[in-house]
């Protein structure tokens, strides 16, 4: 009886473990490339929570839209103070404007845009290279900032 037993209990372990297998290999690529993007983003948001910034990696609390983006400036030179952005060097482009273009929402701005409400940004972009830039032309020819709020996340 004792021997029954065990092989009833072994044998239905097996098929258990088993089906989680068979369930596990269902997902499609589709299916797992986006359980690993919803996994990033989580462990992304974690990060941010960490430093004190929202889920998109805002600061709801900064004084200016400089620093409320900082996180996503990367190595671009910031003036915290006055609130401006050097992306690339002005002399080697020759041009006239060492700040970047602001593109907030489609609306271009030659600095940055006092009317943004931080807690409302979801999305921050930031062109470097003049093949990146070409689309604004000679007014995005020391780099381009783009925000996307979430009245036009398109």
């Amino acid at each position: 009886m004792k021997i029954k037993l065990l092989i009833f209990c072994f044998s239905l372990s097996l098929f258990v473990f088993g089906q989680k297998e068979i369930e596990a290999k269902e997902l499609t690529k589709k299916e797992i490339r986006a359980l690993k993007r919803q996994k990033s983003y989580e462990k992304q948001k974690e990060r941010y929570a960490k430093r004190g910034l929202n889920e998109w990696g805002i600061n709801e609390n900064a004084p200016n839209l400089v620093a409320a983006i900082r996180e996503h400036l990367g190595s671009a030179r910031l003036d915290l103070q006055r609130g401006r952005v050097i992306i690339r060097q002005s002399e080697s482009l020759n041009n006239a404007q060492p700040y970047p273009l602001w593109v907030v929402d489609g609306q271009l701005y030659t600095f940055p845009p006092d009317n943004i409400a931080y807690q409302n940004i979801r999305e921050v972009n930031v062109f470097e290279s003049l093949a990146e830039t070409n689309k604004w032309g000679q007014q995005g020819r020391a780099g381009v900032i783009q925000i996307k709020t979430i009245n036009n996340t398109n």
